[in-house]
């Protein structure tokens, strides 16, 4: 029957269908599905976690970025490490426990249409999440 699927299957904005997906893509990385399943991916340095938030505003994909800690010369921890700012798109944060940052995305389902975009949004947050994070390393304002 998976044959017949398309490669790129289409979502319906609701959070059962992108749970569902969810599920799936956790099992096909060897990951034990929670309910409500948690997809975990690695980019490089960054460690997403992927969810589906029912909130008041609909149902939306919650991606948060765990980020390395920077612990050498040229960084600057940021005085703000306890109110979090928000950069492209990200509400970001310093987690004094674990001594790394983590910036977290909420995108509406209903702006999801398809599996590839799903993953394309985990992807682009772990990117805007390390750009975030490099020009931290530099001293320099984040880029726009």
């Amino acid at each position: 029957m998976q044959a017949e699927e398309s490669e790129n299957r289409e979502l319906d904005g609701s959070s059962h269908a992108a749970k569902a997906l969810l599920a799936e893509l956790c099992a096909l990385s060897g990951q034990v599905a929670a309910s409500p399943p948690v997809l975990e991916l690695q980019f490089g340095a960054v460690l997403t976690h992927t969810a589906v938030e029912d909130g008041p505003g609909g149902p939306c994909l919650s991606i948060s970025a765990r980020l390395p800690a920077q612990r050498g010369e040229g960084y600057a921890a940021p005085a703000w490490q306890g109110e979090g700012i928000r950069f492209g798109g990200l509400d970001c944060m310093w987690h004094a426990d674990e001594g790394c940052h983590i910036a977290v995305r909420r995108i509406a389902l209903a702006r999801l249409g398809d599996e590839r975009s799903l993953m394309d949004a985990i992807l682009e947050t772990a990117d805007m999440a390390q750009a975030w994070h490099g020009s931290m390393a530099l001293d320099q304002p984040p880029a726009c």
